[in-house]
């Protein structure tokens, strides 16, 4: 027995038709173990603002993820990393305003 999933034309437009978000979503796994490994090893006392805290997490993200991407030869790095940035957003700002309340 499956399922059926209805979902709208702009979620169809949204996902199926944009390869770094189907990227992503093909190595989901991989993708969300790396978020949490990031999450543990990036330390928010060391950002002084969110932003800075973003810019070095993305980084650290995308760089988790290489070994996944190095091969594929029209790899849009900085749309999958748009892409990350809009799916983790939450994840991200949780993280970084959890470790700050911990700070000396």
């Amino acid at each position: 027995m499956y399922m059926k999933i209805i979902i709208t034309e702009e979620q169809y437009e949204r996902v199926a038709k944009n390869p770094n978000r189907l990227w992503i979503l093909r190595n989901y796994p991989l993708v969300e173990a790396g978020l949490i490994e990031i999450i543990n090893y990036v330390d928010p006392c060391r950002f002084e603002t969110y932003e800075k805290y973003e810019r070095f997490f993305f980084a650290v993200f995308m760089d988790e993820l290489h070994p996944h991407f190095y091969e594929f030869e029209n790899f849009d790095y900085d749309g999958v990393e748009s892409e990350l940035k809009d799916m983790f957003y939450v994840e991200s700002t949780e993280a970084y305003s959890d470790g700050r309340e911990k700070c000396l």
